[in-house]
Order: C-alpha cells, then sequence, then structure tokens
C-alpha cells in the first residue's frame, strides 16, 4: 500500500490517459469507418484529460520538476538561496490552498448543471482541483519535510 501510495500520481495518471486514449481512437473509429460519432466520447476524454492534467502537476511537485530559474539565486549565500526558496515553498503552498478552495466553490456551483452526453453533473470535472491540491499539498510538505531532514541543499 504504501508503494501504491508513493506513485499515486503515476498509476492513476497513466492508467487514466490510457482510458483517455482508447476513448479517443473509438470515436476516431467510430467517426471515420464508421460514419456513426459517439456523443459521449469527447466529453469523457475532456473530463479524463482534466484529472490527468491535475495529476502531472501534483506529480511534477512530488518530483521537483516544476520550473526553476535560478540564474540569480544561484548568487546569494547558501542561507539566502534557502531562505528564499523556503518563502516560495510557502507561497506555493498558499497559492495552491487558494486554488483548492476555489475549486471547492466551483464546484459546488455546478452540482445543479449536468454534462449531458455523460449523463452526469460538472461537479464530478471541477471536484478534480479540491481533491487533488489535497495530494498537491501533501507532496509539498512531503518533499519539503525530507529537504529539511536531509539538510540538503535546495536546488
Amino acid at each position: 500500500m504504501k508503494r501504491f501510495f508513493a506513485n499515486l500520481e503515476e498509476i492513476i495518471g497513466g492508467s487514466l490517459f490510457i482510458v483517455m486514449l482508447i476513448v479517443l481512437t473509438l470515436q476516431i473509429f467510430s467517426r471515420q469507418v464508421l460514419d456513426a460519432p459517439l456523443t459521449w466520447s469527447e466529453a469523457l476524454a475532456k473530463f479524463i484529460f482534466v484529472y490527468v492534467g491535475y495529476l502531472s502537476v501534483s506529480f511534477g511537485i512530488k518530483e521537483h520538476n516544476h520550473v526553476l530559474i535560478d540564474y540569480f539565486v544561484n548568487k546569494f549565500p547558501k542561507i539566502i538561496r534557502d531562505t528564499i526558496y523556503y518563502v516560495f515553498q510557502v507561497l506555493i503552498f498558499i497559492v495552491i490552498s487558494a486554488m483548492g478552495y476555489l475549486g471547492y466553490v466551483m464546484a459546488v456551483r455546478k452540482v445543479p448543471v449536468e454534462i449531458v452526453s455523460l449523463n452526469i453533473s460538472y461537479m464530478y470535472m471541477y471536484v478534480a482541483l479540491p481533491l487533488i491540491s489535497i495530494l498537491m499539498l501533501y507532496r509539498l510538505v512531503e518533499v519539503n519535510v525530507k529537504k529539511f531532514k536531509n539538510k540538503s541543499e535546495v536546488k
């Protein structure tokens, strides 16, 4: 179970990406070969893409693969570099928290609105942001706690 949670983004995101690929392939086959387009495929692919996108952001946080322009920061002494790093980590935490809250507000507003082709509420699409924001926050804290415990050089 610990190994599954450690690779959660890769397992779920990769599986959803494969499902999205299958859905889009079915749509192309249905439209081009059978001349009968599927009414639900585009909505389902968009729905899955939202989750895959947010899971990739969480993966980027976990692997510390986000964009970092550190040309000027690297010219500072280590204590200043570390301080700048942790200040930005707190700012990232605040932004992700705000995104999660706003995603929750949007999800609640979308409860009565339906994705007609899938016959489900738009809430299920919008709930991706608050749910995966929790995972992003966990990964952000996890990475920084490891970094702090190891007293490793921040990137």
